[in-house]
């Protein structure tokens, strides 16, 4: 339990870490006025390979360019972070010299660019060292994220990079962005399935940070998560089906912007570890690991933290104002379970085999460690959970 207190001692001497949103739509196009308007001259640009060939961002590079702002691009970003990509961007990102970095994508492509920003500016270090708690000496260039899908990783003091078949978990309050940029017109020109799992990672990350033993000692954080749940049951369904309006949209992407502000400090679950480890090894969408793995870790854990179940079911009226704690922390899962369906995600993962069981325990709880988790896994636990997947 040593990085659990590490962790705990950390965060409470973190800073506020405010940050310039620009939440509207057409923020992503004010971003651009903005960067030359701080005269902004070198940019260095990260993306996946879907994001480019949709074309999202040629305005965007038409306009700085046009402004005399020289633009530096790497779209080959693949859909797990991994530690190469980093030192390859990273080295593009100090021959150019650039001034600032843009994230324009979801969780890892923010996550890579988190680790970019920060390498440039920490050149004596390798990134092994950079990684675990508070191991960042100096803050990074100025690092403006774009998130297109909305995962929370945009607002989070996280991130987590594949580094030789190891997930390296890096904490520190210098990968904060210092811009993030929320414009509903990015996420409705990408395949929903993007948007879904983005949105379940960040419901994933909200629901344990509000159950988490960590949570009664940042209230403010609790409070963001309390804005955040109720979002997600009222419009996650809505924007799937694509059956609301763009300011509808605008706040099913507010929604994981307080979710990560809320795991700032508060951190990471055993659900998010054991989906990532999931995700990893099987290939499929992280967030469709976290919709399958959150329900069972909810009622394995039930009587641990059946009032924080109870106050988020209230708050997304999910109960009647007459039920008890237990019936209102049952209502909570049941809700959950129920949103899943009507979004067309499965409780099962059919792909898990079970001679993977305990390598992928074994990581799980190595990593749930590193990451100063504070519920206590168990092989018995995990190996519960895994078998109650298939």
């Amino acid at each position: 339990m040593a990085l659990y207190h590490e962790l705990l001692h950390y965060v409470h001497r973190m800073d506020d870490c405010r940050q310039e949103v620009l939440a509207d739509e057409g923020a992503f196009a004010e971003l651009a006025r903005l960067l030359i308007a701080r005269e902004v001259k070198r940019v260095y640009i990260l993306s996946g390979k879907q994001t480019r060939k949709l074309k999202l961002y040629d305005a965007f590079v038409e306009t700085l360019t046009l402004a005399g702002v020289r633009c530096f691009i790497y779209s080959e970003v693949d859909k797990f972070p991994d530690a190469r990509t980093v030192e390859r961007c990273a080295a593009q990102c100090q021959t150019y010299n650039c001034e600032v970095v843009v994230a324009f994508g979801g969780g890892t492509v923010i996550d890579i660019a988190k680790m970019v920003s920060v390498w440039v500016t920490n050149p004596n270090k390798s990134l092994y060292q950079l990684r675990g708690i508070n191991k960042i000496p100096n803050p990074g260039v100025d690092l403006y994220a774009v998130a297109t899908t909305g995962s929370g990783a945009e607002s989070s003091a996280c991130s987590i990079i594949q580094y030789d078949q190891q997930l390296c978990f890096f904490f520190s309050e210098h990968l904060v962005p210092k811009t993030v940029v929320l414009d509903p017109n990015l996420v409705l020109r990408l395949p929903t399935d993007s948007f879904l799992s983005a949105s379940m990672i960040a419901l994933t990350h909200a629901i344990e940070a509000y159950t988490s033993s960590f949570s009664p000692e940042f209230p403010a954080d609790r409070a963001n998560v309390m804005v955040a749940v109720p979002i997600f049951f009222s419009y996650l369904e809505k924007c799937y089906k694509h059956s609301v309006t763009n300011d509808k949209y605008l706040q099913m992407m507010m929604a994981p912007y307080y979710a990560g502000v809320a795991s700032r400090r508060i951190g990471f679950g055993p659900a998010h570890c054991l989906a990532m480890r999931i995700s990893e090894k099987y290939g499929i969408p992280l967030g469709r690991a976290c919709a399958a793995v959150l329900p069972p870790f909810l009622e394995l854990e039930f009587d641990n933290i059946v009032k924080p179940l109870a106050e988020l079911a209230r708050a997304s009226h999910l109960c009647s104002a007459k039920a008890t704690e237990p019936e209102a922390a049952r209502a909570f899962i049941d809700g959950l379970r129920s949103l899943m369906r009507r979004v067309n995600i499965p409780e099962t993962i059919t792909c898990l085999k079970a001679e993977d069981y305990n390598g992928i325990i074994e990581m799980v709880l190595l990593d749930a460690k590193n990451w100063g988790v504070p519920v206590k896994l168990t092989s018995r636990m995990l190996l519960t959970i895994l078998r109650s997947l298939k």
